[in-house]
């Protein structure tokens, strides 16, 4: 005997048919890919079979529901003067390049594909809350107009940017002193993630290097270098939640602000060298803005200008941590204090990013500890590469431990 199916059966059923019918015109199946040809710059649509140059592109994919990949070859990519204009229009037709939907933009390497703003405006703006990946570039020389929420390289006005193996350099806003010249390199409103990637040389009114204004951020395996600020902090600026790993702070500074980084919120930094930052007035190395926490694990914050930390209020540290002056509240028995790390210079030690190596004798190798959730130092080298895991963003390996592998590989080939 055949049970009767009641309506609300009946209708999950119908629901359930339609749903996988659907299924196949999802807008991800629809995705459509785009591959750049020709490093002009124009707002122009190609005839059929003409090169599409990237601001097309880009123009193809907001017009197009969904998320969409553009493969950018090497090449320089410069903004045309003709299409940079004192009007302000979102809408992808002059000056930087809007992006309006999701969209991944794949370059060749950061060495190979450049993105280069001309001066005239900022190079990237993602206007609404889309998810948006860059990889393999550099963006620069790029210039955000004043008062117009910062990003001289990259805006985000909210959703979520994630930047892997990407250099944003040489990047600013134009001459302001007013709440929004923030971010000279990368301006986040939203949640922004930073991988394998140089943010160097970029310059604010406010946070210098990064800025960000939006929900979180999050720093791995990244050096942020080089960078001004008048007010804030030389390095990055964080209104919110941060979390930094595996990175180095370096070489930035700031006239009245934190030379390194000044963070607001919940913070953790794991594993990270933060050193030589400097500040006219302020803060060297790092700073807790008000009510802000920070839990900090296996780092140094050492030779800062003159001041490491602005105080230890609202700081834990996790253990292993290491500092050459006593500012920063680093009280467990397996921190280290009054110590000298013995970096060397920032410099290409291998991976897509610089370092501080550590020198012989420093009393930061072998000193720290294993982060189970980050086997790898900055550059991608496994931990522990010695005796013991290293403090910092460096793990040193000695000569004879490199060449094992390749003294290995030869013995056997010989057998």
């Amino acid at each position: 005997m055949c049970r009767k199916v009641s309506y609300l059966e009946f209708l999950s059923i119908v629901t359930f048919v339609v749903c996988l019918f659907f299924l196949h015109f999802a807008p991800w199946a629809l995705a459509n890919t785009y591959t750049v040809n020709d490093t002009a710059d124009y707002t122009f649509p190609p005839s059929d079979g003409d090169p599409i140059c990237f601001r097309w592109a880009i123009t193809l994919a907001n017009n197009h529901a969904g998320s969409d990949t553009i493969i950018l070859p090497a090449g320089t990519y410069v903004l045309s003067s003709s299409t940079i204009s004192t009007t302000k229009e979102n809408n992808n037709a002059q000056g930087d390049l809007d992006i309006l939907d999701d969209l991944i933009i794949i370059g060749a390497g950061a060495g190979q594909t450049i993105v280069d703003g001309n001066g005239g405006d900022r190079v990237f703006d993602i206007i609404y809350s889309d998810t948006v990946s860059l990889s393999g570039m550099t963006i620069r020389n790029g210039k955000a107009p004043t008062g117009d929420m910062g990003g001289g390289g990259i805006r985000t006005s909210a959703g979520t940017l994630t930047l892997d193996k990407v250099i944003v350099s040489n990047n600013s806003i134009a001459t302001g002193t007013g709440a929004n010249d923030y971010g000279g390199g990368v301006g986040n409103n939203g949640v922004c993630t930073i991988i394998n990637s140089t943010i160097a040389n970029n310059a604010a009114y406010k946070g210098g290097g990064v800025s960000n204004n939006g929900s979180s951020i999050a720093v791995f395996m990244s050096t942020i270098s080089g960078n001004t600020d008048s007010v804030a902090a030389g390095g990055m600026l964080s209104i919110s939640n941060t979390l930094v790993v595996n990175s180095t702070i370096s070489g930035n500074s700031s006239t009245s602000g934190t030379g390194g980084l000044f963070s607001f919120g919940a913070n953790t930094i794991i594993s990270t060298t933060i050193t030589n930052n400097s500040s006219v007035s302020g803060t060297d190395g790092y700073c807790n803005g008000t009510g802000a926490t920070l839990s900090v694990q296996n780092s140094i914050i050492a030779q800062n200008e003159d001041n490491n930390c602005c105080y230890s209020i609202g700081m834990t540290s996790n253990g292993y941590n290491l500092e050459d002056t006593n500012t920063c509240g680093f009280t467990k028995a397996s921190d280290l204090i009054n110590s000298d790390p013995k970096l060397a210079s920032l410099q290409n030690n291998g991976g897509p990013t610089f370092t501080h190596a550590l020198q012989s004798g420093s009393p930061a190798i072998d000193a720290g500890t294993s982060v189970n959730m980050f086997p790898n130092d900055q550059r991608g080298k496994k931990r522990p590469c010695g005796a013991g895991y290293d403090i910092g963003a460096y793990e040193k390996c000695s000569g004879l431990l490199l060449f094992i592998p390749a003294i290995i590989g030869n013995s056997k080939s010989t057998q």
